[in-house]
This record gives C-alpha cells, structure tokens and sequence, in this order.
C-alpha cells in the first residue's frame, strides 16, 4: 500500500506540474497579447504625436477679406502655419471684380487677375501676408448682387511644404457677410 501511494503522489505531482505548466504558458500567451496591444497603443500614440507635431510645422496658406481702412475690403494672402510654402497656386470660382474692373473699357483688371493670384507664389514664408484693395463695400456689396454671387467666391489655394508635401485648402470670401457701416473711415485712409 505504500508503493501505491507514493505512485499516487507522485502521478498527482505530475499532473499538478503539467497543469501548471500549462496554466503559466496561457498567463505567458495572456501577457505576450496585453503586451502587444500596449505596443501597438504607443505606436498609434507616437504616430498622432508625430502627425500633431507635423501639422503644426506645416505652412497654411489662407486667403480671406477683411476690414482694415475703415469702409475698404481688402484680400489678404497670409500663411498662418510655421512652415514655408512653395509653388502657391489659386483658383476662382469666379473673378473677383471690383466697381472700377467691371465697368466696360476699363484698364482696371480683376483682382484675381493680378498676377501673384494668376501666376501664384514661389515662397511664402510664416507669417508672411500680401494685402490687396478689393473695393469699397459700399461699392462691392451691389455689384457682386448684380454678378449673382451672394453666396461669394470660393478661392482655392494649393501649395506645397519644403519638404514636397501638397496641401489643397477652399476658402469662401464673401464681402455681403460682412456688415456694413459699422466702422467709421479712418484719418488719412483712402475716403478723404
């Protein structure tokens, strides 16, 4: 009786280590997956830092009109990111007329016919801006009713980083948003 019972000892030894074994290469598998799922956590999490930190340092070429000398609207061309822009191209959705261009036999050409809009910017550096006199709004509201753009013209800018990456923004600049006479003309502004 003895015999047997070292020999059922020993078998449930056997066993209670195989099971062991077993359990620890699952708790192994089981550690190996969390591990793998952290790893690809973090890489998914430096990828957005990395793409965070790239937007960041790209240019943003931005094209909008705005108020500057009292009643005058102006465009302004500005890169607001912190990387230089190259090759900048535009497009619009139609021209952008002022009240001396749109009359007949006039000399004055539209505005997107200048040429840093025609033939677009080799470089625009950070922070850099290009201002240009569109028109009076009191001037420009009716006229571009008259042209059926009450919606208003959709600029498309297209530029590229220093490092070859192509960027494609729409900017909408719509002068009849913008409400008028609420700024009075300034001193030695264009008015007086």
């Amino acid at each position: 009786m003895g015999g047997e019972e070292n020999v059922d000892l020993a078998t449930i030894a056997q066993i209670v280590s195989a099971i062991g074994s077993v359990l620890l290469a699952i708790l192994f598998g089981f550690q190996l997956r969390v591990f793998y799922r952290q790893v690809l956590v973090n890489r998914d999490t430096l990828n957005e830092m990395r793409e965070a930190r790239v937007a960041h340092e790209r240019p943003h070429v931005v094209v909008t009109a705005e108020y500057r000398h009292g009643t005058l609207v102006e465009v302004i061309i500005g890169n607001i990111g912190r990387g230089d822009a190259k090759n900048v191209t535009f497009e619009f959705s139609a021209p952008m007329e002022s009240s001396v261009s749109y009359q007949r036999e006039s000399e004055v050409i539209p505005l997107s016919e200048l040429p840093h809009f025609k033939e677009g910017l080799n470089f625009l550096a950070p922070s850099a801006e290009i201002t240009t006199v569109w028109d009076y709004h009191a001037n420009l509201v009716p006229l571009l009713r008259e042209m059926g753009l009450q919606k208003g013209i959709t600029v498309t800018s297209r530029y590229e980083s220093l490092t070859g990456e192509f960027y494609e923004t729409l900017w909408t600049i719509n002068p009849l948003l913008i409400p008028g006479g609420l700024y009075a003309p300034q001193k030695g502004t264009l008015g007086e």
